[in-house]
């Protein structure tokens, strides 16, 4: 493994990824097929901090066939309940995609492939877009941000998005006993495994505009104005996990990944470009323990819910949370369920989701998956 990691930082995206992918050695690309997985799933803007700068992907694929590369592909999978078309067009892939005459590819249309997970714990094998088989390269363009599951999504985490339409969704519901996930969240577990054969050739996160705190969605808006390259993804998160001011090794899925082998997450191992990128750490704010904490008075009972869920959840907590107060119980909480796995909650909680529904007759069942903010506030009849 390559421990060499490159830190660039600028204030126009394009630029500073040019930059550091000129100063940075890639092997002999001539002839080879790349696909580009960015950070797109989701209906977001450039400069908002949730999907990829595609300013930061041109400068990538402009790279690319400088080095004579062959093919490239931009792809994505987007997260349940949203238009890829509508999707690619928001982000701005379609129109780089137009721009620099790259396929633009909806990793959901066509047919799946499997993958064993050799010595897998919580996954023997996952389900990927057949199409995967036709690159020699997969390069992924993360976004530099918080996650209310993992703690950051960076790299490796961003290959999550090459999963098969719901598959995604089967490692938010995975369960096992703590003999099986020694203290660890199965989801974390499933990440490292994942990792351990979908694991990308070249990480560029895009730290120019991130996001913190209730991220990856619906957080604050984190500008750094950086660039992080590396060869090996897991040291590439490490280095960007610093930047954050967070600790790679306090963050579970990187930490259960480099006991893989996959990748240093020991700073005195990584060789990072230049040496005292220490001085552009932007701490950034980590995501919330509890829902409850942003929102008074709203108790959360989460077990097994998948991104789109607790999403869909936060935006209607956003849009409705003042509006709850007949739905206070005797212990003058808000209790909301959401997760496949949850078994337990006051009489009278409301139930968010389709994987809720064996918990109906404890409350109020808001059927969908996921129902959307304002499904579930005509359901309540706020």
């Amino acid at each position: 493994m390559d421990p060499l990691v490159l830190v660039s930082k600028g204030k126009d995206p394009y630029r500073t990824t040019k930059r550091i992918l000129e100063r940075f050695s890639l092997p002999d690309l001539k002839g080879k097929s790349v696909l580009i997985k960015p950070n797109a799933a989701r209906l977001a803007s450039p400069g908002d901090g949730v999907t990829t700068h595609p300013r930061v992907v041109a400068a990538t694929i402009d790279h690319l066939k400088e080095k004579g590369v062959r093919r490239i592909a931009i792809g994505e999978s987007c997260i349940f309940g949203v238009n890829a078309e509508e999707a690619f067009q928001v982000t701005g892939m379609k129109e780089i995609s137009e721009e620099k005459k790259v396929e633009l590819l909806d990793l959901d249309q066509g047919g799946p492939t499997e993958i064993a997970i050799p010595g897998g714990k919580v996954i023997k094998k996952i389900k990927v877009p057949a199409v995967l088989k036709e690159f020699d390269l997969i390069i992924s363009i993360p976004v530099m941000k918080t996650h209310m599951h993992t703690q950051v999504t960076l790299s490796i985490k961003n290959m999550k998005g090459l999963l098969w339409r719901r598959e995604k969704a089967r490692f938010h519901q995975l369960r096992y006993g703590k003999k099986i996930t020694k203290g660890d969240k199965e989801l974390d577990i499933a990440i490292s495994e994942m990792a351990s054969v979908l694991f990308p050739h070249l990480a560029v996160i895009d730290g120019t505009v991130g996001m913190e705190a209730m991220g990856p969605a619906y957080g604050q808006v984190k500008k750094t104005g950086l660039i992080v390259v590396g060869k090996n993804a897991l040291s590439t998160d490490a280095v960007a996990a610093r930047l954050m001011g967070l600790s790679p090794e306090t963050i579970p899925h990187l930490r259960l990944t480099a006991e893989k082998g996959l990748g240093e997450i020991d700073p005195q191992k990584i060789s990072v470009n230049p040496r005292n990128y220490w001085r552009w750490v932007i701490p950034f704010e980590p995501p919330p323990s509890r829902l409850s904490i942003p929102f008074p008075n709203v108790m959360v009972h989460d077990e097994g819910s998948c991104s789109a869920c607790l999403s869909t959840l936060l935006v209607f907590l956003q849009d409705y949370h003042s509006k709850l107060t007949d739905y206070r119980l005797e212990d003058q909480n808000i209790h909301i369920g959401i997760g496949k796995h949850l078994e337990a909650c006051p009489k009278g909680t409301i139930l968010i989701g389709n994987c809720s529904s064996k918990m109906k007759s404890c409350g109020l069942f808001i059927q969908g998956c996921p129902p959307v903010a304002s499904q579930i506030a005509d359901r309540l009849r706020i």
